[in-house]
């Protein structure tokens, strides 16, 4: 699951406003194969883990995230890695503590941001995406963000699927790529149509919170 290209650029001239969610907090999930994954904040620290996640990902899955299969891994890394007021992600561990996960996004102006996210190769289909996706979008709503866009592929049906099914997006085709928008508050549809851990997202064992 992947696809979503995001530039990661940084907007100019912005007035800066709270980082309301704790770098600290975390989440603990079973997904539907029994696995449990921990998904935390993004940090500058974790470049190089995050590097060697997106190198580990085939090269199809390269090809739709990044829109080519001869992508810039090291550049990608540290764009992905961004973590400031403009940009914010989300990583998802497994066990060994190696990222299987990845949302992040870019703030475009006060109110929107543009979204991408990957998942590894052999957690296709286990809801991991949906799941960091509606996290991620909660965390950016509460910091002002009311939309999210993101450019697909319009062969990368599983990625515009999620999109649809689990946040309700408008997809339309422009210039060879699906352009996708959704309301950060869809979280809550997303949750209204897979809440009690049905077999379309994993389940939340444990939430802790710290205060920021």
């Amino acid at each position: 699951l992947g696809g979503t290209r995001c530039s990661l650029h940084l907007p100019r001239g912005r007035t800066r406003r709270p980082l309301l969610v704790a770098v600290s907090s975390f989440e603990r999930i079973l997904l539907k194969d029994g696995s449990s994954i921990t998904v935390r904040a993004l940090v500058a620290a974790d470049e190089l883990a995050l590097h060697s996640f997106l190198a580990g990902l085939c090269l199809e899955a390269q090809r739709l995230r990044f829109f080519s299969a001869a992508a810039n891994i090291d550049y990608a890394a540290h764009l992905g890695a961004a973590a400031d007021q403009q940009h914010f992600g989300l990583i998802a561990c497994d066990a060994a503590g190696l990222i299987v996960g990845h949302v992040t996004y870019a703030e475009l102006d006060r109110e929107s941001a543009e979204v991408a996210v990957e998942v590894a190769d052999n957690l296709h289909g286990q809801g991991l995406g949906t799941i960091l996706l509606a996290r991620l979008a909660a965390i950016a709503e509460e910091r002002g963000i009311i939309r999210f866009i993101a450019e697909v592929l319009p062969e990368n049906r599983e990625m515009l699927q999620v999109f649809r099914d689990g946040f309700g997006a408008r997809v339309a085709f422009r210039e060879g790529t699906d352009a996708v928008e959704f309301a950060t508050a869809s979280w809550r549809l997303c949750d209204e149509r897979f809440g009690g851990h049905s077999a379309a997202v994993p389940q939340v064992l444990t939430s802790p919170r710290s205060s920021a």
